[in-house]
């Protein structure tokens, strides 16, 4: 069944002596993560991590907000945990492109990177964004969306590099977000929200709500080695109907999609991860089926 949970709205726990990096902070997700970051948090460091080294959307005049190079298709794991070091969080928000580096390099090998870099510079929250379907080869959004350039076999192979490395590691964590469809839409906020856990169920979601979804998860304990899907819950669909769907700008009603018993949904962020299954530990989540 549908967990709905109601609670008191807490507003983010990080603090003014608290440090997040963001990686891929010049792409949409990124940059939505340093907005959101900016806006609805006391964070005192935000570290827009670009390959350019230079940041320059948002409030230009907020002192909280530094830009650094981190270039994960080229940077050594030493060279990233440099860049880390001090930091209570990373989130990786990059993915390949014509000039950031090919699924291999990125999605696969940067993310790799990234988590060797948080466990030596010993940061506590390590968060991906990854992609709804991920885990299903077999799935016509993973046969779509892997046709260029494999960047869904690269994500799996990505994360379950991280879930092995991060095997009994008291004190660090990290977590999973799957998004569905992303769209540029504004913000529907929390209460639009399901998660979900299993890879079975997608939708759409806006970058912006997922940004919000990483920043939240930080501090969350609910959500410390786990992986869960996030899209809206009016836009709910099984994986196999979910890209028609999501092309149609279809929405459905609660009971039309079979339940999985792992949908979460709440009225703020403590509610929405509450209940959140963590991983086996160590244990890998790529699905079987012919992959590119």
């Amino acid at each position: 069944t549908t967990t709905t949970t109601t609670t008191t709205t807490r507003a983010s726990a990080l603090d003014e002596a608290d440090t997040v990096v963001v990686v891929g902070a010049n792409g949409k997700t990124g940059a939505a993560c340093v907005e959101y970051l900016r806006a609805n948090t006391a964070c005192g460091t935000i570290v827009a991590g670009t390959r350019q080294g230079t940041y320059a959307k948002g409030d230009a005049s907020d002192g909280r907000v530094r830009a650094t190079t981190v270039n994960v298709a080229e940077a050594s794991a030493a060279e990233l945990a440099n860049a880390f070091r001090g930091a209570k969080a990373v989130i990786f928000a990059a993915s390949q492109s014509q000039s950031g580096g090919d699924a291999a390099k990125v999605d696969r090998d940067g993310v790799i990177s990234c988590a060797k870099a948080c466990l030596r510079a010993d940061v506590e929250r390590f968060v991906i964004v990854s992609s709804g379907a991920v885990s299903k080869p077999a799935s016509p959004v993973y046969i779509f969306l892997n046709l260029f350039g494999g960047i869904m076999r690269n994500k799996i192979l990505g994360e379950d590099a991280v879930r092995a490395l991060y095997f009994d590691r008291p004190g660090r964590a990290y977590t999973v977000v799957r998004p569905g469809g992303l769209t540029e839409d504004p913000a529907r906020g929390v209460s639009a929200v399901e998660l979900n856990q299993g890879d079975t169920t997608s939708g759409r979601i806006s970058r912006n709500d997922v940004a919000a979804i990483c920043v939240e998860s930080i501090t969350r304990e609910d959500a410390a080695n786990a992986t869960f899907e996030c899209y809206y819950r009016d836009s709910a669909k099984p994986l196999g109907e979910v890209g028609l769907s999501n092309m149609m700008k279809s929405t459905s009603a609660d009971g039309e999609v079979t339940q999985t018993g792992k949908e979460r949904r709440g009225d703020s962020w403590d509610a929405l991860f509450a209940g959140l299954i963590a991983d086996a530990p160590g244990a890998k989540q790529q699905g079987e089926g012919f992959t590119l």
